[in-house]
């Protein structure tokens, strides 16, 4: 038997995960915007023409990227990389042209994120971009949410060498100004920073995900786990000692339980989500005594059980991330205004890409034991 076949279904249903964990509800999302936000019809016209129009030109642009190097070497890096990476993409662009985007980007998601940070410095250099912004608003929003579609499209409709290799060097560009301007360098200057609320930032895994493509060395198996094994482990590991520093207040009763609550506050647009997270609020704020200890342990755990290869942290891992991904990070998407879904996700789907490669080197040795054994036997 190939142990290689049953590879194929995995990815087929991470790429269906996917679909229906981002794209019906960011259907869902839009239905509600369109309802509970009140934007100058001209003005909303005027802001979807440009998306429209922009998306147009960044789908052309992806499909002559194909055309340029349909003659070139397919890539040998698993398809459900780019596949992964391709969707997320697609999903932030579109998430991009949400009508309250063009003002709301900054009042709600760049305004906090500066302010949060205890860094004058920094604070005056990330003010560059947001005062750039407000120069043509619609503009930037709908040119940022094109450029996003372009690099998705691009990773979804071309499977060549060459050109997921200018493709994943555009993406990483695009994700370093979306790590620094966006994410306020995912977060790291704050008080406050954890895993649990989005450490280090969802376009720092965007990065660590297009790195692969860039360098023929991660054709090798054995090299690309390695890869993805000492940055999941690196990134738990980091987490867990982010829980230990008294300035970011972990050790104060209520304060995780409190960051719950928050995501409770910015909900409104999925009552399903509003449900779980108020449950976990009540749940959490009469047991906190231990609970900072725990997660330290735990995170801690989960980087050298990944660090030693231990298929057990992998899955322990992909657990720890998809809770603390819909209690903590609200799944990303269903923060007002969402952006990106959020660390979680990513983390959870390089996860998953780990998983897949560890289960084909099973295969493989599998299948190679067997024909041995084949070759002995005559």
């Amino acid at each position: 038997m190939n142990g290689l076949k049953p590879l194929g279904k995995i990815n087929g249903l991470i790429v269906l995960f996917l679909f229906l964990v981002l794209i019906l509800p960011v259907i869902f999302i839009f239905s509600f915007d369109l309802n509970a936000y009140f934007i100058p019809k001209p003005e909303l016209n005027r802001f979807y023409v440009y998306s429209f129009l922009y998306s147009i030109l960044g789908i052309l642009a992806s499909a002559i990227i194909g055309r340029i190097f349909r003659k070139d070497q397919k890539s040998s890096l698993p398809s459900v990389l780019r596949l992964i990476i391709g969707i997320l993409w697609v999903v932030d662009g579109i998430l991009q042209f949400q009508p309250e985007m063009p003002y709301g980007f900054l009042s709600f998601v760049i305004g906090p994120s500066i302010q949060s940070i205890n860094n004058l410095s920094v604070e005056n250099f990330l003010m560059i971009g947001y005062n750039l912004w407000l120069i043509h608003p619609f503009q930037f929003d709908a040119l940022s949410g094109a450029l996003q579609i372009f690099i998705g499209f691009s990773y979804l409709i071309n499977d060549k060498k060459n050109a997921l290799k200018y493709i994943s060097i555009f993406s990483i560009i695009w994700s370093l100004v979306i790590w620094v301007f966006g994410e306020g360098f995912g977060g790291i200057p704050e008080s406050g920073v954890s895993l649990l609320k989005g450490f280090p930032g969802s376009a720092l895994i965007y990065i660590l995900l297009s790195i692969p493509f860039i360098s023929p060395k991660f054709e090798n198996a054995k090299c690309l786990r390695n890869f993805f094994l000492h940055f999941i482990s690196a990134i738990f590991i980091i987490g867990a000692f982010l829980q230990l520093i008294p300035g970011n207040t972990f050790w104060s009763r209520g304060q995780i339980s409190f960051d719950i609550f928050m995501n409770i506050q910015q909900q409104g647009e999925n009552p399903v989500v509003y449900f779980i997270l108020n449950h976990a609020y009540v749940y959490f704020i009469y047991r906190e005594d231990y609970l900072n200890v725990f997660m330290f342990l735990l995170m801690f755990a989960i980087g050298i059980m990944v660090l030693l290869n231990i298929r057990g942290g992998l899955i322990l891992a992909m657990i720890f991330t998809g809770i603390t991904w819909v209690l903590f990070q609200d799944m990303g998407i269903f923060i007002n205004p969402a952006t990106d879904p959020n660390t979680g996700l990513p983390l959870l789907m390089m996860i998953a890409v780990l998983l897949i490669l560890e289960r084909s080197a099973d295969g493989k040795s599998h299948n190679n034991t067997l024909q041995g054994n084949n070759v002995l036997s005559t």
